[in-house]
């Protein structure tokens, strides 16, 4: 008899419904995988053969062949130990026929039947979800995540003693857990903590509101680092849908405690400039994908700080993603395409030691090592980049005053400014200003006659078609806090104020 059962796989960072077959037939007791299963699949028949006994139940004294398909598809992890242990109990009739109809099951067994959490059930459930399965079998540690998954009904199992009992139906299963959402600790970074800095407030509000690049640009010690780190404190929530993708990332990558529920806050990446381009790109090992610094800060913000130190093709490796916001890996045998939707800040000196700015009189760097600091941060890459700021040091007079405004208070206007370009662009795929693509952006969101004509003379000046759009997007975002209904004049004269200041280390 030939049992047919639902599972799921993980591939990148996006599930894979899998179709697991059983077949129990006369001859010598064996078990075979097939199917392209790596090591942890193919070891999941012992872990089956001992749930199952385990659990009360009977392993054939037959020859046991469990087929994977598509067979062409590597399988990896331990999400298939489920539904090969239901697919051995149908064929042997220890389950009612048609009970694991519509449904898929997800998770781990161990050696004594218990059913454990798998730490991407939320991609799985998607997945199944939009291959037509209505119902979903989790361990208790991974219904929180798929319940937020809708049209799904989740169906929450102990062991495998349990899930018998209920496709028998002898009982019911468990209740969802209870689970709070995931949230950032409680901060103890506000942005009343900065003194002074006026221009680099505005331009961390402008860049929360449109979801804009942003460099900082200064000396050590002049808070370049302090800025970026208070951007996340003036971003809203995760919309929904960024929610659970953002949650299926880190739950994929393993940085999500058991039980948790959706990540709700942007998440913020610091990577050490010593990285590779691997670990912030991302990697293809043994059939699976590893997700990168770029794709873990999908939906927030990744900031590399002292960015001239990272290396050449790591730094290079950034340009593709700020523009279509997906990391595309490329391997002899595989190929992956990875979500990567993230606001860039990079801070960096001015110079190797870091005083050359102003008149530069106590820089002690020659020409040359200026250049060279300088060529690090590419012209493409810095084009890429829509605020650009040279962060000053503050006077001793701005020390000395009173908290500055606090997260909260911009963090409101941030709010209101998203939602008037969410209304603006209803009914598109975009929400942002930062994302209205190219094209899109020049034949129906132009500025008024009086800005195109001041775009016109910035880009007789040298402004780049590219930088030409990013200032526009900056321009609307302006014009969204000021709450006008249109870039004007000034608001594409503040957008190239915005961008004035060099991207990366500046040349003598």
């Amino acid at each position: 008899m030939v049992a047919q059962v639902s599972g799921v796989v993980v591939f990148g960072v996006a599930g894979l419904v899998i179709n697991v077959e059983v077949e129990v037939a006369a001859g010598l007791p064996s078990v075979g995988v097939i199917g392209l299963a790596d090591a942890a699949v193919g070891e999941s028949k012992w872990r089956v053969r001992s749930a199952i006994g385990n659990a009360g139940c009977k392993w054939p004294a037959a020859r046991v062949t469990i087929g994977l398909s598509p067979a062409d598809i590597p399988k990896h992890g331990t999400s298939l130990d489920l539904p090969i242990a239901v697919g051995v109990l149908l064929a042997t009739e220890q389950i009612p026929a048609g009970s694991a109809r519509d449904a898929t099951f997800i998770g781990e067994l161990g050696l004594d039947g218990d059913l454990r959490p798998f730490r991407a059930a939320l991609p799985a459930a998607i997945a199944a979800q939009r291959c037509g399965i209505s119902r979903v079998y989790v361990a208790p540690g991974s219904a929180r995540q798929v319940a937020v998954v809708p049209g799904v009904e989740v169906v929450v199992i102990r062991d495998l003693a349990h899930l018998v009992s209920v496709l028998r139906g002898e009982s019911s299963p468990d209740a969802i857990p209870d689970a709070e959402d995931v949230t950032a600790a409680p901060s103890i970074i506000d942005m009343e903590d900065l003194r002074g800095h006026v221009h680099g407030r505005f331009a961390l509000e402008v860049a929360a509101a449109g979801g804009h690049h942003l460099s900082l640009l200064g000396p050590p010690g002049v808070g370049k680092t302090m800025l970026a780190e208070r951007l996340p404190t003036i971003l809203p929530d995760l919309d929904e849908q960024t929610a659970i993708d953002v949650t299926a990332i880190h739950a994929v990558a393993g940085r999500l405690p058991p039980g948790a529920g959706l990540v709700r806050r942007p998440p913020f990446q610091a990577p050490h400039h010593s990285a590779s381009a691997t670990a912030l790109l991302g990697t293809v090992r043994g059939h699976r994908a590893i997700p990168g610094a770029l794709t873990l800060a999908h939906g927030g913000v990744l900031f590399l700080d002292e960015a001239p130190e990272f290396t050449r093709p790591s730094l290079e490796g950034l340009r593709q993603p700020m523009e279509s916001g997906v990391v595309r890996i490329m391997r002899a045998a595989e190929s992956v395409e990875l979500p990567a939707r993230f606001q860039l800040v990079i801070a960096a000196n001015p110079c190797p030691c870091g005083h050359g700015v102003g008149k530069g009189a106590s820089c002690r760097c020659t020409a040359m090592a200026k250049r060279r600091y300088s060529e690090r941060l590419s012209g493409p890459l810095r084009d890429r980049i829509d605020i650009r700021l040279e962060v000053l040091r503050p006077t001793m007079g701005e020390l000395a005053t009173a908290s500055a405004e606090g997260s909260a208070q911009i963090a409101n206007r941030v709010g209101l400014a998203r939602t008037r370009a969410a209304t603006r662009y209803v009914g598109l795929p975009w929400s942002l200003n930062a994302h209205l693509p190219a094209g899109e952006l020049r034949r129906h969101w132009a500025p008024d006659p009086d800005g195109c004509a001041l775009l016109i003379e910035a880009e007789r000046g040298g402004l780049s078609l590219r930088g030409a759009d990013r200032v526009v997007r900056v321009a609307w975002t302006l014009a969204d806090l000021l709450e006008a209904d249109e870039p004007g004049r000034e608001h594409i004269a503040m957008a190239l104020g915005l961008r004035g200041a060099d991207g990366g280390p500046k040349d003598d």
